[in-house]
């Protein structure tokens, strides 16, 4: 048995002995077969929500607050969906339950953290753009060419603007916006 399996054992039975000694009955266990990123599917996690949006069960038991998401916005969203469908939650390592005082004010502090960390994101993305525009990056879908020649048969009636844009590939709305451009 590897140390991470050793590990995870002893997490189960701590969790397992927490959950007793309140005199909750563990009604299914779940569990992520590999270590997951936020690029990665978590399987076992999106069955547990579906179930508590069923209701299938009165609280979760989380060996830790990372458990519940890869950011602060996944931990909050977690926490909200456990609380719209009145689910208490009890992350045992950090001896938080949520549903008294003390699990609103962590609610309240993850929802800060989140605010932020969205608005860092939206920093950050807003001074990428900035920089790469600087740089001279292009945004936003390549033009498509249309030779004068194209646009010169269009405006003559030698052919039709629906043809040349099934030809080209773009929409008839894109040729003729080109018609006006160049006129």
């Amino acid at each position: 048995m590897s140390t991470r399996d050793q590990r995870s054992l002893q997490q189960f039975r701590e969790l397992r002995q927490a959950v007793e000694s309140r005199g909750w009955k563990i009604a299914r266990v779940f569990r992520e077969s590999r270590s997951t990123t936020a690029t990665v599917a978590r399987p076992a996690w999106h069955c547990l929500c579906h179930e508590a949006q069923l209701r299938r069960f009165d609280a979760v038991a989380v060996w830790s607050l990372d458990r519940l998401g890869r950011s602060a916005l996944e931990i909050l969203s977690s926490v909200e969906c456990f609380e719209a469908c009145g689910v208490r939650l009890l992350l045992l390592r950090d001896a938080i339950e949520t549903g008294g005082a003390a699990g609103n004010l962590v609610v309240t502090v993850l929802a800060g953290v989140a605010k932020l960390e969205r608005e860092l994101i939206s920093e950050r993305t807003r001074m990428g753009l900035q920089a790469a525009k600087v740089r001279g990056s292009k945004f936003g879908r390549p033009r498509a060419y249309l030779s004068p020649r194209d646009i010169e048969d269009v405006r003559n009636g030698r052919r039709t603007a629906a043809s040349l844009a099934r030809e080209v590939g773009v929409s008839v709305v894109t040729v003729r916006r080109r018609l006006r451009e160049v006129a």
